[in-house]
Formats: C-alpha cells, structure tokens, sequence
C-alpha cells in the first residue's frame, strides 16, 4: 500500500511548519525549552565569532577568493547547514554537539584561511611554499616530522565539505566533467575533483603535491587528471592495497621514505625524527581519547550520535594527527558530559527506538540524514563507517616502526579501510552493529561506487545470518541531488518503516516535503 495516496498526516502539525516550503530554510529558531534554546543560541553565536575569525585573518584574500573561486561561496551557508545538524537534540546531547562542532569550525575556517592566505593567484608570498597540498583521502601524519610545514588538503573544500553546505555546488563541476568526456558514471567524489582542476578552481598554493591510490582506481584516474593541473612538483605515495597482508609493511615503509625525500627536496627542510614520534604520540592520545568514547556509544546514556560524531572523527583524521589542540580539548571536554550523562544514567536521545549503524559512501548533500532519522522515526545513528577509519595507534618505539605505523593509519583511512584489504571489510557493519547494540543498518547504496555496488548480493544473503538487525538499503548519488534527491532517499526510508517495520513517525510532517531548491 502506498501511504502517500491516503496521506493520512496531512493536516497535522509538527516540525516541518518551522520551514519556508521547498526549503530546508528555517523561519526561526528551534523551540528547545527556555535553558536549551538559550545555550543553542549562545553557541551559534560562537560559531558566528568563528566565522569573523576567519575573515580577520585576511580580509582582502578572502574577499578575492569569494570572487574568484565559485566553491568558496557555499560556505556562507554554514550557520544553516550547523543547525540542521543539531535538530531535535537536547541536553548532554546538545553539549557534546557543539563542543565537536566548534572543533570542527575552527579546523575548517583555519584551513580555508591559511589557503587563501597562501593563495599565489593573489599575488607572491612565502606562505605558499611552507604548504605541502595532500590529496584529501590522506591525513597530514607524514608532515609531522616538518614542524616548519604546513599540511594542506586538497580537494576536500572544493567538493565534499562545500557539498554538505551546499547540494547545489557539485552540479555545475559534475556537468563540466561530462562535458569534458570523462565518464558520468565514475565516483562523483572523484569526478567533481577532477572538474575543479578542469575549470582551474584549485587555488595556486604549496611547495610540492602528495596524491595517492587511494581509495579506488576512480580516485586513483582522479588524481592523473588533478596532478597536469599543478605547477608545482608531485609524487604519488603509493600505499599498498592488500594491507592485511604484513609482506606488504615492507613495501609502505619505503613509500613513506619516499615521500619524506620528495618533499626534503622540494621544501628545502630536513625530516625531524624526534618531532615525528613526538606529534605521534599527541596523535595516540587522539586515538585514545576516540576508543574511550566508543565505550559510552555502546551504552543506552551516550551523548554520541547523529552526523556530528563521525564528522568529528573525520575532522580528526583528515586535519589533525596530532598537531591541532583544540581537537584534544574538544575529545576531552565530550567525554567529561559523557562521565556525567552515564552517572546519571540520563538518556540523552529520548526520541530513540532505534539504534543504528550507517555504512557505506553517503550522499554528501543529505549530510543531516541523521537528524531527520531521529526526528522523523526515533533512528538514533550512533556511528557511521567514518567513525572507525584511520584509528591506528602508532608504535613509537623506534623510527622505522612509527612511519610503518603512520602507513597503516592511511591504508585505513577514510574510505581506503572498507574498499581494500579484501572484501570481508566492507562487511564489518554486521560486527559494529552487534557490538553498539544496534537493531538496524541503512546501506548507502552509492550509484557509482562499483567495488560496493559488487557486494549487494553478499550483504542480502549474510542477513539471513542476522535476523536481529534490519538492513535498510537506500540509494544514492554521493554528490549529485539530482538523481535521487533527499526526499526520493526519505521515502525509501518511509516505505520501510511502514511495511517492514509496521511502525508510524514520531512527527508525520518530516515524512514528505521538498526541500530541492534549499542550500
């Protein structure tokens, strides 16, 4: 039976009444109770003080890059895109979220700024050439042994983070692509990469250029594409794909060694062992901090959960390794609201009757799914695949086996971890489900993922093996809205819960609304 025939919500009253119809705009703030609302409001005002932080760092700069670089004005919908992620959340909950997500602000804002500051396009500086760009799969770790250096991710700003700001970004670079004649069914993390470099988006930065084969021969075409585009020196730090395999150490290590003599080379500064394990061990306690947390996810009282947690992670993985403080602060002050939610044995997601486990390559421009999930049908995501990628602990007992360690670290890095190795890791949800305590998993089924797409018919017979956990297969196109929208991904969610499930929404009117000409 379709219930969108006999609808019969349609005159009741709820959530989706705060928005501008088509929109996810909001007309005012959520309503969260007098002590709730008032500390969401101070800590948007945070975030506000965030964002002219990273004006003042170089206003003019900036204000060219706005002009200059198209990707560059999505960001003026961040204060949006922060409170579509915390709706509906309260409490401890609420805390947790926005201490992880002024982390993450300050992490991103610092690195547009120091991009734009380095930016040769706007005239010579010598910042440019204190930046080392890495291709975005890949964290800074190997740089820490430059302490004078400065890691700079490329891609990441200019298509996945500005896509979850904006879900129109991705479609003019996507187009451009095709127009180009790459093919229009590879990764469109791949494809969009390749299409700013394309259209020269790319801000002119950086001594030298670190790409990798990482995760998928997408990526890896990706990178040859990106690569041409570059005046400056590259080197591809080729990490092994059968990582499960310790042969292969062996062979990572030289990678590594590699690349610290590339950029040696190009950088004109020598690789500082003693600083390397040092920002190793700030990396550990980074790791340490996350596996904690793991701990308080798995109980009913966690104030872990939703999108922020694993953007939080990956935050971590891709900026940090280490040499950003304010992460560590961040970790710590969460895991003290978390000491006190479990004390108290505060349920801190009321809404939830359901715990969940997402895996698999998301729709960037669906980043709130989460939110949505909770508040639409009482899904609590407690993590998504992200959550456990790039989770190793370096051994720092001698030089040799750190830089080993920091190979591990990307060979399981975002992505890399569950599309390599073998296929059996593409599976681990069933193992993270149980061990979270969760009764359900949404498969992100991306459309152009071909390594994961493979694996449907091994995911479909292994449930058989699980019947205590609903897997709930829902479609996508990672970047592009325009082949299966937010709301096309809603109604599989709908059709699920109402046939599968046998359940009805906590809030009927978040089942069914357009919301495509929103950011």
């Amino acid at each position: 039976m379709d219930w969108k025939k006999l609808n019969p919500y349609k005159n009741e009253k709820g959530a989706r009444d705060r928005f501008y119809d088509k929109t996810g705009i909001a007309k005012h703030r959520e309503w969260r109770g007098l002590s709730d609302t008032w500390y969401d409001f101070t800590q948007w005002l945070v975030n506000l003080g965030i964002m002219g932080a990273f004006v003042a760092k170089s206003p003019v700069r900036i204000m060219r890059g706005m002009l200059e670089y198209r990707w560059l004005g999505s960001y003026l919908g961040a204060l949006h895109w922060i409170d579509k992620c915390m709706e509906g959340i309260r409490g401890p909950a609420l805390e947790v979220a926005h201490t992880h997500m002024h982390a993450v602000m300050k992490a991103s804002t610092g690195h547009l700024a120091n991009m734009m500051i380095g930016d040769r396009r706007f005239g010579d500086t010598p910042n440019a050439a204190k930046q080392v760009i890495f291709e975005q799969t890949m964290g800074p770790e190997i740089l820490a042994g430059f302490p004078e250096l400065e890691p700079m991710s490329m891609e990441a700003f200019q298509g996945l983070v500005g896509t979850y700001m904006d879900q129109h970004l991705p479609a003019f670079y996507l187009d451009l692509m095709e127009r180009f004649g790459l093919p229009a069914d590879s990764c469109r993390l791949s494809a969009t990469g390749a299409a700013v470099a394309i259209n020269d988006d790319y801000p002119q930065n950086g001594a030298c250029l670190i790409v990798n084969n990482m995760p998928c021969d997408s990526s890896t075409m990706n990178s040859q594409l990106i690569e041409r585009r570059f005046n400056i020196p590259s080197i591809v730090a080729a990490l092994p794909m059968r990582w499960e395999d310790d042969k292969t150490d062996k062979y990572a290590l030289s990678q590594m060694k590699k690349v610290i003599a590339f950029v040696e080379q190009n950088t004109g500064k020598k690789f500082d062992p003693d600083a390397f394990i040092s920002m190793m061990k700030k990396h550990n306690a980074e790791v340490a901090a996350e596996q904690e947390q793991w701990d308080f996810m798995k109980t009913p009282y966690t104030p872990f959960g939703l999108s922020i947690a694993s953007l939080f992670h990956t935050v971590m993985y891709a900026f940090s390794g280490g040499r950003l403080s304010y992460i560590s602060k961040a970790q710590q002050k969460g895991l003290e609201i978390a000491r006190r939610a479990y004390e108290q044995k505060i349920n801190c997601f009321p809404k939830a009757r359901h715990r969940m486990i997402q895996w698999g390559g998301p729709a960037c421009f669906n980043f709130h799914l989460a939110s949505w999930l909770y508040n639409c049908w009482g899904i609590l995501t407690i993590a998504a695949m992200d959550n456990f990628e790039g989770c190793t602990t370096i051994d720092v007992s001698s030089l040799d086996s750190a830089l080993t360690s920091a190979a591990k670290n990307y060979e399981h890095g975002v992505m890399r971890a569950h599309l390599t190795g073998g296929w059996e890791h593409l599976v681990e949800f069933w193992e993270r489900a149980e061990s979270f305590n969760c009764d359900m998993v949404l498969m992100h089924e991306d459309i152009t993922c071909k390594g994961a797409l493979g694996l449907t018919g091994v995911v479909n017979d292994q449930a058989k093996d699980h019947p205590n956990i609903h897997v709930m297969v829902v479609p996508n196109d990672m970047f592009d809205y325009r082949t299966f929208t937010r709301n096309d991904m809603r109604q599989v969610i709908n059709q699920y819960m109402f046939s599968v499930m046998q359940e009805q929404p906590l809030d009927a009117t978040l089942l069914d609304f357009d919301d495509n000409e929103g950011w």
